[in-house]
């Protein structure tokens, strides 16, 4: 073989193999490339989803601090309100009572009623009930009557010129205060019942005829 042949199935040689080796390594090349790739795409999937996570846990939080801000105020506008509810509904309950004593068939029931709690509440024994001077004895003597039958002795009725509507039952050191004072002496209790009865007024006054 000559020389020049010779070269030439060297040179072929040479390039056969160099061109094996680049196809080699473009395939171990575009492998790694692909690793590379999926590996990124991975990574930045969970970037993506870590992202959209933080973004949902904030819209939340903001959420969350915007709707307690919104109770807060709510409350605090409620509180407000209701203040002035009672600040106006306070004396009118008052004069209410006041007037309703005046009420022949009213100061029947609120005496009769508190007449016969005392019953239940206090000792039995000598029973004095106080009132307000311009109760007659035409209203209040049937009730003696059945008290005196109850306690096996005559109450005392005593006019107290004190007393504008009402009245307080007394015995043994006992004590049953259904004064109109007495009556709103626990004034966080009436008004938490007024506030109860104001909610439900609408309801109420739509049920009326």
């Amino acid at each position: 073989m000559k020389l020049d042949e010779r070269e030439r199935r060297l040179l072929d040689l040479i390039e056969e193999y160099g061109e094996s080796e680049c196809r080699a390594l473009l395939g171990r090349a575009r492998s790694e490339a692909a690793t590379l790739t999926a590996a990124a795409y991975r990574r930045a999937r969970t970037e993506l989803h870590q992202r959209v996570l933080a973004e949902r846990a904030n819209a939340r939080a903001r959420l969350h601090a915007a709707r307690a801000e919104h109770e807060t105020r709510s409350r605090a506008t409620g509180d407000r309100a209701n203040t002035r509810l009672l600040e106006l509904a306070w004396p009118q309950l008052r004069e209410t009572l006041a007037a309703r004593w005046t009420d022949p068939d009213v100061r029947r029931t609120w005496a009769g009623h508190y007449l016969e709690q005392a019953r239940h509440l206090l000792p039995r024994g000598l029973w004095t009930v106080r009132h307000p001077p311009d109760w007659p004895a035409s209203e209040w003597a049937p009730l003696a009557a059945g008290l005196t039958k109850f306690l096996g002795q005559a109450p005392h009725f005593v006019a107290d010129g004190g007393l504008s509507a009402g009245l307080i039952i007394e015995t043994e050191g006992a004590l049953l205060d259904a004064t109109l004072a007495g009556l709103l002496r626990d004034r966080r209790r009436v008004e938490a019942r007024l506030l109860a009865l104001l909610a439900r007024r609408p309801d109420s006054e739509g049920a009326r005829p």
